[in-house]
C-alpha cells in the first residue's frame, strides 16, 4: 500500500494531489519532523503545495522498505520535480507509514536535505 502510495508520486501533480485522498485518513497526522506537522488530510495537502514553487511531481527512488505490523518503513530518495524534469530538489529521508483500515494514519519524515553522495 505505501508502494502504492509514493507510486502515484511521480505522474504528475494530479496524480500526487489524488494519492493523499486515495491513501491518507482524514484525520492522517503527517510531520517532516522538526519543520512541519498537520493532523488532517486537508491540511497534508495543502502542505504538499508549499514544498517548492513549480512542482509538478516528485521521483521516489526506493532504497529500502520494510514492515513491522501496522508500520512501514522507508529508505529514499525523493526528487522535487518541474513538469519538464528539471530537479528542484533532492531529500535523502527515511519514512514511517502507520496503516489501519487500507489507509495511512500516521506518517513521519526524518530527513537530511544535503544532495547525495555520489558513488565512488
Amino acid at each position: 500500500m505505501v508502494q502504492a502510495f509514493l507510486g502515484e508520486w511521480p505522474k504528475g501533480l494530479h496524480q500526487l494531489r489524488q494519492s493523499f485522498a486515495d491513501w491518507l485518513a482524514d484525520d492522517v497526522r503527517y510531520e517532516n519532523v522538526g519543520l512541519t506537522s498537520t493532523t488532517t488530510l486537508v491540511e497534508a495537502r495543502e502542505l504538499i503545495e508549499t514544498f517548492a514553487p513549480g512542482l509538478d511531481n516528485i521521483g521516489v527512488d526506493m532504497l529500502a522498505i520494510a514492515e513491522d505490523g501496522e508500520r512501514v518503513f522507508t529508505e529514499r530518495v525523493d526528487y522535487l520535480r518541474t513538469a519538464d524534469g528539471t530537479v528542484l530538489g533532492t531529500i535523502r529521508l527515511m519514512g514511517i507509514f502507520v496503516v489501519r483500515g487500507g489507509r495511512i494514519v500516521e506518517w513521519r519524515e526524518y530527513f537530511h536535505m544535503a544532495p547525495p553522495a555520489a558513488a565512488a
